[in-house]
C-alpha cells in the first residue's frame, strides 16, 4: 500500500543526496510555507471546531507512535497533522507547493528521527506546542511556532554535534515563542525550561539575561504590558478584561506595573491613543 505521505511526489522515499546547503534551503522554504499556513489556519480555527478536534486526534496517534518507536506510524501521523494545518489555511495551491517540499525532505527527517531524537518524547511535545499555537487563534503566535517547529531539526543536529551557540539560540527561541502565545496563562520558569526549552531553569535564566538583558520574569512582564498597551490602543475592551487577557489576575497590580513601564495609568494611555508616554 502506498504511503499517503508520498501522494503527488515523484520520489516517495525523498532524495538522500542533497548537500547541507540544499537541505538548509529546503528547510527554510518549508518553514516559510508552514509559517504562512499556520498563520492563516489560526485565523480560521475559531470557525472550524471540527478541524480543531481532528488536529488533537491526529496528535494523539502521533504520540502513540512515538511511544512505540514506530517510525512509519509517526511519519503518517506527522504528514496528516501538517497537511491538515496547510489545508486549514484555505489558500489555493498552497498544499501542492508544500507537498513537493515535504517529500523532498522525507529522507532527511527519517535520518533525524533515528539519529538525533534519542528521547522521542521531545517530538510529541514539539508537535503539541505547534497545535496549541494554531488552536490559540493568534496568527502571529502560530506563525512563530511553525517556524520554530520546522527549524528545530537543525538545532537538534547542532546540539548532538556540539554546536552550543546554535542549541542555545533554539532553546531561547522556543521559550520566547511559548511566552508570546501563552502570556494569558500562569507561566512557571521551571515548566518552560523543562518542557519547552529542554534545559534547566538556571540555564534558561542565564540565556534570558545574556540575550535580552533581563530576567525571565521581567521579560514576561514586558511582553504582557506591551500587549496590553496595544489592546488599549486598538480595542474598546474594558481594562479589567485586558489585564486578564495578558495574564494579570489582579487588576490593581496590572495598573501599577503598567504605570511603572509607560509612565501613565492604562486609562490615560488609552485616552492619549498610545501616543508615546504622555507624562
Amino acid at each position: 500500500m502506498r504511503d499517503k505521505s508520498c501522494q503527488g511526489a515523484e520520489d516517495c522515499s525523498g532524495r538522500s543526496d542533497w548537500n547541507d546547503a540544499e537541505l538548509h534551503n529546503l528547510t527554510a522554504l518549508r518553514s516559510l510555507i508552514e509559517g504562512f499556513a499556520s498563520s492563516h489556519a489560526a485565523s480560521h480555527i475559531a470557525h472550524r471546531a471540527e478541524k480543531a478536534g481532528a488536529l488533537r486526534s491526529i496528535l494523539t496517534r502521533l504520540d502513540e507512535a512515538v511511544q512505540q518507536n514506530d517510525y512509519l506510524a509517526f511519519r503518517q501521523a506527522d504528514y496528516e497533522l501538517h497537511s491538515a494545518i496547510v489545508e486549514l489555511a484555505e489558500v489555493p495551491l498552497l498544499r501542492e507547493a508544500w507537498l513537493v517540499v515535504w517529500n523532498g525532505l522525507l529522507q532527511f527527517h527519517k535520518t533525524g528521527f533515528e539519529k538525533y531524537y534519542q528521547d522521542r518524547r521531545i517530538l510529541a511535545s514539539e508537535h503539541a506546542f505547534l497545535i496549541d499555537a494554531v488552536r490559540s487563534g493568534d496568527p502571529a503566535a502560530a506563525e512563530a511556532a511553525a517556524h520554530s517547529h520546522v527549524e528545530q531539526h537543525w538545532f537538534r543536529i547542532a546540539e548532538k554535534e556540539g554546536s552550543c551557540a546554535a542549541w542555545e539560540s533554539h532553546a531561547l527561541q522556543r521559550a520566547a515563542a511559548h511566552l508570546a502565545f501563552r502570556m494569558h496563562r500562569q507561566i512557571r520558569l521551571g515548566e518552560v525550561a523543562r518542557k519547552v526549552a529542554f534545559t534547566s531553569p538556571g540555564n534558561l535564566t542565564r540565556l534570558f539575561h545574556r540575550h535580552f538583558g533581563m530576567s525571565f520574569q521581567r521579560y514576561l512582564q514586558k511582553i504582557r504590558l506591551e500587549k496590553a498597551a496595544d489592546l488599549l490602543r486598538s480595542t474598546t475592551l474594558p481594562i479589567g478584561r485586558i489585564s486578564h487577557r495578558v495574564g494579570y489576575q489582579d487588576v490593581a497590580r496590572f495598573g501599577q506595573h503598567f504605570r511603572r513601564m509607560f509612565g501613565v495609568p492604562p486609562s490615560r494611555w488609552r485616552k492619549a491613543d498610545g501616543g508615546g508616554s504622555p507624562r
